[in-house]
């Protein structure tokens, strides 16, 4: 699983029915959405240090949306010097 290394981290909104996380940079900055569209759909999105939006896709995880969308910023050079992605 691709992870985002520190200071970065996921943070989870959940009212019961969905669940929305956010990747927030060492600033606070939000630089990816992941929501919740059904059961076995999640939506992706990224966003450079601006709050410009960059690519986005679905995964039918959670977890997988979450290397996606950390693998997009990697791709995009929205993620920290020097991070890669390593798929295990």
């Amino acid at each position: 699983m691709a992870r985002a290394g520190k200071p970065w981290r996921w943070i989870c909104d959940d009212d019961g029915k969905s669940s929305v996380f956010h990747l927030l940079d060492g600033q606070r900055r939000e630089r990816a959405t992941i929501w919740q569209n059904s059961a076995t759909r999640f939506t992706w999105h990224t966003w450079n240090d601006r709050g410009t939006g960059g690519e986005n896709s679905e995964s039918t995880t959670s977890d997988g949306a979450k290397d996606s969308a950390v693998a997009a910023l990697v791709r995009q050079g929205w993620a920290p010097g020097g991070w890669k992605v390593l798929w295990s």
